[in-house]
Parts: C-alpha cells; structure tokens; sequence
C-alpha cells in the first residue's frame, strides 16, 4: 500500500509553511498542496525546492482570502474582499462558475510559472467534491493536463462523510470524466492511528492522510502531535511512505 501524508494549506500562513517543511525535514510528511492566493505563497515557494522528494499540488481555493482575479468580477461571493465559504455555497449562474474558472487557472498558472511540478490537485473546503463546482474542475484539469486529485470518499472515519452512493457515483464521475487517478479514500490522522494501534487497518492500493500542520485548531493540534509520535513503527511491512508521483505504480 502507498500512504501519502499530504500537508494542506502551503502558503497559508509562514508558520504553517514553516511546520509543514520541517515535518517534510523528519519524513512524517511527504506531499503538500499550495495555496496561491494565500499571503505567505511567496514564503513557500523559496523553500520548496529544498524537498525533491515530495510532491506539491494546488490546494484550489475559492473560500478564504482575497482572489487573484480581483473583486470585480467575483463580488457575488466576496465578503470585504475576500473569498466567502458561506456565499459560495448559494447557486452559481454559469458566468460566474465561469469567472470561477478562470480564477482557479490563475492560480494553478501562478504555481507553475513559480516553478513548481505540480503532480495533483486537492481544495480548501472540499470544494472539488460540489457538484456545482464539477464542469469548473474538469476544465481546469483538461486546461493543465492534470490527472491526478485527492479522493472524494473519507475512510477510517464514523462519519463516512461522503460515503452513500450518491457520493460514491460523484467520485465516478471524478475519475471518469477526463480521466483522473485518485487515493483509494482519504482520512484524518486520528482514525488512521486507531486501525493501526487495533492492527484493523484495511488493506488499500493507496491511502492519503490528509494533515493541517501549523494550525490553532485543537483537533489539528492533537493530529500533529500523533503524527510526530512512534506510529510508523506499527505499520504494516508492505506500506510504503511515498508521494502523488508514485500513484501511478500504487
């Protein structure tokens, strides 16, 4: 099984660039999506390439932070400026999900034009599982030629968010629609180390552990903490710690 430990977030704030990089330092993370439009992009991107054995994605982000598009033409979801979860949850006209779009291009393209490989894309919020949403990460993906995205379906968790069938069929058309290779299923670092401390850790082609390092949260707090303990030494014998470029042979 492939395991990727993949750092959300990147760019967000200089002390969450600066936890991600110093776990990608000790091999507890692997992989970590940027945010382009966040403040401390500039942060990330001159230590980034101090990690070739990672992989870096887009963490494609339409709910915090001021767009990098501008205000004008994306007022209807802007609260003082900046991005609003809230408003974007309203029904979008399709010139908007088309203003939408061309936001996200830009911020992908200010990743690239960065220099950075980018091997996946993944979202703040989890905007990339609405079905609102879906034709606009389609076209970004075929504007980029990116295959690879984080898994709509959370596993190792009571809440099985997004595991009724309804999800399941938007997770098809996810990979279906312009081909898309993705994770198995995604989870949180705590219900992944209750599998493994119970030894009930099913058996997955590849599994991404989605982590916040850097943040006040308590929950993601408590996370960080696990993953900087001893868990590695309950593994498995055939889980490999790796990146979205291994997904291919996963």
């Amino acid at each position: 099984m492939l395991l990727i430990v993949n750092a959300d977030d990147l760019g967000a704030s200089e002390a969450i660039n600066e936890e991600i990089f110093d776990l990608m330092a000790s091999g507890l993370v692997t992989s970590a999506t940027l945010m382009a439009n966040a403040p401390a992009f500039g942060h990330a991107i001159k230590h980034i390439k101090r990690f070739p054995n990672c992989s870096f994605g887009v963490h494609l982000n339409l709910t915090a932070f001021p767009p990098l598009s501008g205000a004008k033409n994306l007022n209807p979801i802007l609260r003082n400026g900046e991005f609003s979860r809230e408003l974007l949850t309203r029904r979008l006209k399709r010139e908007l999900r088309s203003r939408l779009k061309q936001e996200l291009i830009l911020q992908v393209q200010r990743v690239f034009d960065a220099g950075v490989p980018v091997t996946h894309f993944d979202s703040h919020h989890f905007i990339h599982v609405s079905p609102q949403l879906f034709p606009v990460i389609k076209a970004v993906q075929r504007y980029f030629g990116i295959r690879k995205v984080r898994s709509t379906l959370e596993v190792l968790s009571e809440r099985r968010r997004l595991g009724s069938l309804k999800s399941r069929l938007f997770g098809y058309a996810l990979r279906k629609v312009y081909t898309t290779m993705s994770p198995d299923g995604w989870c949180e670092v705590r219900g992944f180390h209750a599998a493994l401390v119970c030894n009930a850790l099913p058996r997955f082609r590849c599994l991404e552990l989605m982590v916040h390092p850097g943040s006040r949260n308590a929950q993601y707090v408590e996370e960080i903490a696990i993953l900087r303990s001893n868990w590695q030494q309950l593994l498995p014998s055939d889980v490999q710690l790796g990146n979205y470029r291994l997904l291919n042979a996963a």
